[in-house]
């Protein structure tokens, strides 16, 4: 009786021992993914981690925005440069780190309220949403040259800022915008999950309101993603 009573207490002291360690493990991945992730690199500004952020079918993901600041902005954001493809913005040590530890990567195309002279908003609308798309598409280039290993890259279109009055300087709302895609379930709508992310962080993160209803193609329903 007594060496089943023995072998019992043993195979329940493995069992105890083996759920530890897969807690432990457990934990640490949670820990390494909370707090281990690379610092805040020199070029942002603004720098927010939205964690576990669910699309319609209830999959998860989690995501870090970062809005680069003025003196970096206009190296990326000026339509000139960005249709020059001979300049290239050099990003920091620092950058790359934070651009390799993503598992996606999503380049923001937006584009100021400016329309061009002597054109109806209608079709200076669509001139402004195609120059965007043209941002994201060559910001989306320069961020695959920063990377030293193999990351998905997408591009998103987030379209021509709303008309503001008596607004000297638009500079600003050409904003430039990557967002790193930290983990993600298998077939997550990532649309409707960075969406959510946004809408959930709009009121303590006011880039996200601005993203989400001051461009128009950040308002509808469904994100614009550039080929």
């Amino acid at each position: 009786m007594r060496r089943v009573f023995d072998r019992g207490r043993t195979v329940l002291v493995a069992s105890w021992v083996l759920c530890g360690l897969g807690l432990a493990a457990v934990t640490g991945l949670e820990v390494r993914a909370r707090w281990l992730t690379p610092p805040t690199p020199p070029e942002v500004v603004q720098d927010h981690t939205v964690r576990n952020v669910a699309d319609q079918q209830g999959r998860r993901a989690s995501f870090r925005i970062l809005l680069f600041s003025d003196e970096f902005r206009w190296r990326l954001a000026s339509y000139d440069a960005v249709e020059d493809g001979a300049s290239f913005p050099r990003f920091s040590d620092g950058m790359k780190t934070v651009l390799d530890s993503a598992q996606e990567i999503i380049c923001v195309g937006a584009s100021s309220e400016e329309v061009p002279a002597g054109v109806g908003f209608k079709q200076g609308r669509a001139h402004e949403e195609w120059r965007a798309a043209r941002r994201a598409d060559r910001i989306a280039v320069w961020v695959r040259e920063a990377l030293s290993r193999p990351v998905p890259v997408r591009k998103l279109n987030i379209g021509h800022h709303a008309p503001t009055r008596g607004r000297a300087n638009t500079s600003d709302q050409r904003r430039v915008v990557i967002i790193l895609v930290l983990d993600k379930d298998e077939g997550i709508n990532l649309d409707e999950s960075l969406r959510a992310a946004m809408a959930e962080e709009a009121e303590s993160a006011p880039l996200f309101d601005s993203l989400l209803t001051d461009y128009s193609l950040g308002a509808g329903k469904a994100f614009t993603w550039v080929p």
